[in-house]
């Protein structure tokens, strides 16, 4: 039971070290194959900077993979129960990526933002590609410890 509690303990902390380390190692990835400014430039825009292919594809795969990265990592760390474990991640990561997007739908409703176009497009990107990768990692993830399982 200790050892349960102790590995959810480290569990959800270990997968935001991994949704961060991977958000970095691709983060540096991009920066090298479109140069580093133009990336960082991209990432502090509130829109799509004026990159709608590059950025779609740079906002993909960073958000899926670490999403992925963390949801997989909380599943492996997390004994028993992979199935629900995997399920329950999945779930609370993609709920995050919702009620982001509420709050920034709330935020400029509240303060009379102009979000444009390339802006809700950004956003609304950032949520299903967090959802995707979540929904990913959980099933490689617990795909991945069911073979285990039976080894």
């Amino acid at each position: 039971m200790v050892t349960n509690i102790i590995r959810w303990i480290i569990a959800v902390p270990a997968g935001l070290g991994a949704w961060f380390g991977a958000n970095y190692s691709i983060g540096t990835t991009f920066g090298f194959a479109h140069g580093f400014e133009v990336v960082d430039e991209f990432w502090e825009a509130p829109d799509m900077n004026g990159m709608p292919i590059s950025g779609t594809y740079i906002i993909l795969i960073t958000r899926i993979v670490a999403a992925a990265a963390l949801v997989g990592m909380v599943v492996y760390v997390v004994p028993h129960y992979h199935k629900r474990v995997a399920i329950v991640a999945a779930s609370l990561v993609s709920a995050a990526a919702v009620g982001f997007l509420g709050f920034v739908l709330f935020q400029a409703m509240s303060a009379d933002l102009n979000i444009g176009l390339d802006g809700w497009y950004r956003q609304i990107l950032d949520m299903l590609s967090i959802i995707l990768g979540a929904i990913f990692g959980a099933w490689m993830a617990y795909g991945s410890q069911k073979h285990r399982a039976h080894a």
